[in-house]
């Protein structure tokens, strides 16, 4: 998941499913889970442009748009708070300097466990949340 500074599912005006050599962010990759060559399209997807939308995946607005809103959240704090969540081991919080081609750029990332029976308690202390409402 992309987290943008405004929240909005619809940042990407123009979007054509076309898996053409992908000219700088002229065309974003639509993928419709609802059609049945979905899977193909996800690793064409994968392999020439590096990320896609994804639409018919049948997520409810209301879930996607609190998960916007506790991402934002999350990513907005301090430094201090968000290393509270790492490292990464392999779940956990984590950031690091990227881009070797004079592309130098800084990620940070979160990675969770669908896992029910995954011990989210780190995450509960910084997100303020109850263990069992983060996954």
């Amino acid at each position: 998941m992309v987290v943008l500074t405004k929240p909005a599912i619809d940042h990407f005006p123009i979007v054509k499913n076309s898996f053409k050599s992908p000219s700088f962010f002229n065309d974003i990759p639509v993928i419709d889970l609802s059609k049945p060559d979905s899977k193909n399209l996800i690793v064409n997807a994968c392999e020439e442009f590096g990320f896609f939308k994804v639409i018919n995946h049948d997520v409810p607005m209301e879930f996607i748009s609190k998960l916007e809103s506790e991402a934002i959240k999350f990513f907005s704090s301090p430094l201090p708070e968000k290393l509270k969540a790492g490292p990464a081991d392999p779940f956990g919080y984590g950031n690091k300097k990227i881009g070797q081609n004079g592309d130098i750029g800084w990620v940070e990332y979160i990675l969770l466990s669908t896992n029910s029976e995954f011990n989210y308690q780190k995450f509960a202390s910084v997100l303020g949340v109850n263990p069992e409402n983060i996954r």
